[in-house]
């Protein structure tokens, strides 16, 4: 449970785990309140959506998943267009980058370099998935930049088969320290284009936030490529913290790993990781169900 500080603070919400198999009341109501989603409506645009999708070359002859379909009408707000959009897109990805529809092929759950990667067990109050990543723990020459690129990619994906984390979204928290030389020749701009693109265009998500601690020459570098192709929206969304103790002003405590104020002492879910990563081989091109 919270400690009082992290329910006053943070509006009264008690901390979700991740891995929370309803909806809560509050999530719920605020989806209602928000969007256009009713049980008419879904079915409604859902018919619609399959209809165009039968008339597309690229899409006639794939078995879409209803869940797949509905988690992307949900993120834009049931437009019919911007949800063919974004399905093509998704289709463009597969076609360029099929190896991240692939599982990893070794435990990387039992080296530190493969525990870059790590959802938090805890949500932050507003429900969203937190998201951390090490990027000193990574050595290219144990895990290779193909399969960090397709962590990244599986921990997100899979985490969006769980409908809390379809209303909500996803925080992120990139921490640079121990980064250095050994990573600098992997930040290229073909790579900061791709991270981009599936962040903010294919993946049917929103980013909430990006909390950025011990920020080093890498970080710069990376920042100076990636914000010329970002949006303004998603460059106020990008925090800077002078201290990893900033993070307690957007987080509770109860939240973040102990290295950085907070009180998780074990963080790092290898059973999570594991699982995620089995049942991401092999995504089908009409995507996947949802966890509940």
């Amino acid at each position: 449970m919270p400690n009082k500080t992290d329910v006053t603070k943070f509006g009264g919400k008690d901390v979700l785990p991740l891995d929370i198999r309803h909806v809560p009341d509050f999530l719920r109501r605020k989806v209602e309140e928000d969007s256009q989603e009713t049980s008419e409506n879904k079915q409604k645009c859902l018919s619609q959506l399959k209809e165009r999708l039968l008339g597309h070359n690229i899409t006639k002859d794939v078995d879409f998943e209803d869940d797949f379909l509905l988690t992307i009408l949900r993120h834009h707000d049931y437009k019919i267009e911007k949800a063919i959009s974004n399905i093509l897109m998704h289709f463009n990805l597969r076609k360029n980058h099929g190896y991240l529809f692939t599982n990893i092929k070794f435990d990387f759950t039992k080296i530190p370099s493969g525990q870059g990667v790590t959802v938090l067990p805890k949500r932050h109050p507003d429900g969203a998935a937190v998201v951390l990543f090490q990027i000193g723990k990574w050595d290219p020459s144990e895990v290779s930049v193909e399969d960090a690129k397709k962590l990244c990619f599986i921990v997100f994906q899979q985490e969006l088969r769980n409908p809390v984390t379809q209303m909500t979204g996803f925080y992120t928290i990139d921490d640079f320290s121990g980064s250095g030389l050994r990573h600098l020749q992997y930040l290229t701009l073909q790579n900061m284009l791709l991270l981009i693109h599936i962040t903010f265009d294919v993946m049917p998500t929103n980013i909430l936030g990006i909390h950025i601690i011990n920020g080093n020459f890498l970080l710069s570098l990376a920042l100076a490529l990636a914000k010329p192709f970002l949006s303004e929206s998603i460059r106020k969304s990008i925090h800077v913290h002078s201290s990893p103790e900033g993070l307690l002003d957007y987080f509770p405590a109860s939240v973040l790993p102990e290295k950085y104020g907070g009180t998780l002492k074990d963080y790092y879910d290898s059973g999570w990781h594991r699982k995620a990563n089995e049942e991401h081989d092999i995504f089908p091109p009409g995507g996947q169900k949802n966890l509940f």
